[in-house]
Parts: structure tokens; sequence; C-alpha cells
């Protein structure tokens, strides 16, 4: 669905708007069986001690105490499409005017590609999607890119962008700041009609394919096992 989506190449999210919902965390399977795992995000802060003195050997060093491990707000997520597909992502939960969104962008410490040739050839983008959080269930509506192209198409919005052309797909990649994405959250993510579509579908649970504009996603929770790589039987090559 990654085609689809209104992408940027920043973020939509500044320090200020991010907040953190424990309701997130845990294992969850959507509508195609596919599974997601979300956990919180964590760092360690190590805390240094005063400087010492070897006596014997007259050597000045720092004593550290062991790091301390805290949540920095956003989510590690791994979403299994099945045993041999998986993808990894950093989620970040934010508001804008009361209303949440989540931020995903691809995680940067992860090899999502089999060469480095390969990767030094993809650029991370961040997706939008509006979400609502339940005790049963988060429910997820991606801005798709339908959407955006009919803004583009009516002359409603003028927004930095590059259109990225292909053979089977045309996208638009939005380059525009952080301000800037944010202003045009506020303004077209939330119009009553857009609004309206989004809050009809959170309310009823799922799409009956009605969606016109996203991707929409309910994810309940799940106890099952994790996807494992199915080992490959190799036969052997035998030679007279």
């Amino acid at each position: 669905m990654s085609s689809c989506l209104v992408s940027s190449l920043h973020p939509f999210f500044k320090e200020k708007d991010i907040i953190y919902d424990p309701v997130m965390v845990g294992t969850w399977i959507d509508g195609d069986s596919c599974i997601w795992t979300i956990e919180p995000n964590t760092f360690k802060e190590i805390i240094w001690g005063e400087n010492k003195t070897d006596s014997i050997h007259h050597v000045t060093y720092t004593e550290s105490f062991p790091g301390e491990e805290k949540m920095d707000s956003t989510y590690n997520i791994v979403y299994y499409e099945d045993e041999h597909a998986k993808a990894e992502l950093i989620g970040t939960l934010f508001q804008l005017n009361g209303v949440s969104y989540v931020d995903f962008v691809p995680d940067p410490d992860v090899d999502h590609t089999s060469s480095d040739f390969t990767s030094w050839h993809h650029v991370p983008v961040h997706t939008l999607a509006r979400v609502q959080c339940n005790k049963d269930s988060i429910l997820l509506y991606w801005y798709g890119d339908e959407w955006l192209n009919e803004l583009f198409e009516q002359n409603r919005i003028r927004i930095k962008h590059e259109t990225v052309e292909s053979l089977d797909y045309d996208r638009h990649v939005l380059t525009a700041s952080t301000d800037e994405l944010q202003k045009f959250i506020r303004k077209y993510a939330n119009d009553p009609k857009t609004s309206d579509e989004i809050e009809q579908i959170f309310a009823r649970g799922y799409t009956d394919g009605q969606e016109e504009y996203g991707v929409f996603l309910k994810l309940k929770p799940y106890s099952g096992p994790l996807p494992k790589k199915t080992a490959i039987q190799v036969e052997p090559n035998y030679v007279n």
C-alpha cells in the first residue's frame, strides 16, 4: 500500500506535538492476518560520576554507573506480512488541534535492502495516519495519494512537492518543511468531507470498501506466535 500513501521527506510532527499512549503497546493482527508488534522505543541514559585518581598509577578517570533505560515517546513497530516479509518502522504519535496522528518512517537502524549499493539509492519517507486507540483495537487511516491528487487537480493547494513518474504509478512526494506540512494538515486533513469520512469509518470499525481517499486498518489484540522464517530445503549437489 506504500505506493498509494501521502509521503513526505520531512516529518509531520514537532517535538512539542509528541504524545505517548501505552494502549498502543502490544501485539496486534489486522484484517489481512498480518501481525503487528508495537513496543516503546527506549534509549540508555548513562550517569557519569565524579573524577577519581588511582593512587597507585596516578591515573585520573571518571567512574560511570550502569545505563538507565528510558522511553523516548516513540514506538518500535514490526509489521509481519508473512514468514518471509517483515517491515520495521518508527511510529511517532502526536496531536494537532486535538486530533491524533501517527507519523511512520522506516527504522534508520535496520537494513531494509539486501545490498548496500541498493540502499544508497533509497530515501526514507514519512507517511501520515489518523489514529484512534481503544482498549480492544487500534484504528488507523492513512491519507492516500488519490486524496492529495484531487486537491492538486482542483487547484486547492500549493505545497512544495515533486512528482515521481514510473511505468505503473505517478506519485507526489511532499518536500515542504514541517511547518508547512502542519498548516496543510490543519486546513485540509480535517476539512469536513475528509474528517466526516474518517470518523464514520472509525465509528463503524470497518470500511465496507467505502474509503475513498485513504487506507484503513483495524488492529485487534493477538496472542499467537510470531511468524518465523521457514527453512529452505536445499537438495544436495552430487558430483560423480
